[in-house]
């Protein structure tokens, strides 16, 4: 039962308590029916008249800060209450909502300009924006994004048809489909998801990266090439400036160009195998079952341990070649370098841990370390007599291709190999 309610049926009984009184005491006084109900009729207008504005001087000032609080709600300017008689709990009261609806006011208006400014920076921003709602509805999007999108773009329109799709990896969208970085960010307010899609060009960078790899890569290969034909013209030049011929020194200059020539075709199929990973197929397997296999490529001597998850996830092949060569990386530097100070043997740690949707695969070893950790990952460079420069190079590749990164590091024992992966 509302306060409303009440009142007007505590008037309603007021009146009818009144006029059973005053129809009491006509009766009394001898008076007629007729006498009684003209009475009766002349009063109880009066009295009808004073119980409504009993009502309207109770409700007219609610219903004023009804309206008034529901103009705020809506976002309107500010009004002055009109502060009917001198009650000063309503007149503290109206006091309160209006410095209330100052600060709300001061806070709007410093919401717009904010809202204005984001607007104005975007709109003279580069990079395209777009923001769309809970039903892939475009909210808004900036002027490098309607350039680029090359249609009609109007706020409300539904995602799909201008032409962006939702991936398992985000909003793409055809126009951003080469040299461009897309980002999705997703975020919740209000109960409401909303996701903001960017972009930016990357071809430029692609292109120095490209090119800087090209010229990394030609350094390399010129300087392989160059170490294996120079001793052959240089043994062929001189089988054929010594006459006559001897079977022997022939046979000798055949098998070293031999020798030099096997070396360049293994350097060439190990540069084709770096090149032609295929994309990893992802699973959970076993970990154990990988590095049991890497470490049976090694002597006994060699100390393997492990420390970490029992699953990981990836394509277990690919991983299993990775750890192959980072064991035998560390093996075979350790034999480069000869026994440490003490004499002690080789000591891999491995370890495999889960964090924040992401694994974490260390390998350290107790060895000499990176010689120089500037280039451990350019391929075919290498610092050991009769290495490829592929290992570390592959391993690098095979991460990437999962999505994750290689970060070699020289530790207070040896060389340090984090992977980090997604899953």
């Amino acid at each position: 039962m509302t306060r409303e309610f009440k009142l007007i049926s505590g008037l309603a009984l007021v009146c009818i308590i009144m006029l059973a009184l005053l129809t009491a005491l006509l009766y009394s006084l001898g008076w007629s029916h007729l006498g009684v109900s003209t009475l009766l009729f002349v009063v109880l207008y009066p009295l009808i008249w004073f119980c409504w504005r009993v009502w309207r001087f109770w409700r007219d000032p609610w219903m004023q800060l009804t309206s008034y609080t529901q103009m705020l709600k809506e976002g309107g300017s500010r009004q002055q209450l009109v502060r009917a008689g001198k009650d000063e709990l309503f007149s503290e009261l109206v006091a309160e909502i209006e410095a209330l609806a100052g600060v709300k006011t001061r806070e709007r208006q410093q919401l717009l300009t904010v809202e204005q400014l984001v607007s104005q920076m975007m709109d003279s921003w580069d990079v395209p924006v777009c923001l769309f709602n809970d039903n892939k509805s475009l909210l808004y999007s900036n002027n490098a994004a309607n350039a680029l999108i090359r249609q009609p773009v109007l706020r409300g329109k539904a995602a799909a048809d201008m032409g962006f799709s939702w991936q398992k990896d985000g909003i793409c969208h055809p126009a951003f489909a080469g040299g461009w970085e897309v980002n999705t960010i997703e975020y919740h307010q209000q109960g409401q998801s909303y996701w903001l899609f960017s972009a930016v060009n990357i071809s430029s960078s692609l292109s120095q990266a490209e090119i800087t790899s090209q010229k990394n890569i030609v350094r390399v290969l010129s300087h392989e090439l160059r170490n294996s034909l120079t001793p052959m013209a240089s043994m062929a030049d001189t089988l054929l400036s010594s006459e006559p011929f001897s079977p022997g020194q022939v046979r000798m200059v055949l098998e070293r160009i031999l020798q030099r020539s096997q070396r360049l075709l293994a350097f060439i199929q190990q540069y084709a195998r770096l090149n032609q990973l295929p994309p990893p197929s992802c699973n959970w397997f076993d970990f154990h079952l990988i590095l049991d296999e890497a470490r049976g490529m090694l002597p006994e001597a060699v100390k393997v341990n492990y420390l970490g998850e029992a699953l990981c996830y990836g394509d277990a092949g690919q991983l299993s070649q990775l750890l192959i060569n980072l064991l035998k990386n560390a093996f075979e530097a350790r034999n480069e370098a000869g026994p440490g100070e003490k004499g002690d043997s080789l000591v891999i740690d491995v370890s495999l841990y889960h964090e924040n949707n992401r694994q974490f695969l260390t390998v350290k070893d107790n060895g000499p370390g990176f010689a120089n950790l500037d280039n451990v990952l350019t391929p075919f460079y290498t610092t050991k007599s009769g290495g490829s420069g592929i290992g570390l190079a592959l391993c690098a590749q095979i991460a990437r291709l999962h999505g994750g990164e290689l970060s070699p590091a020289n530790g207070e024992n040896g060389a340090e190999i984090r992977i980090s992966l997604p899953f």
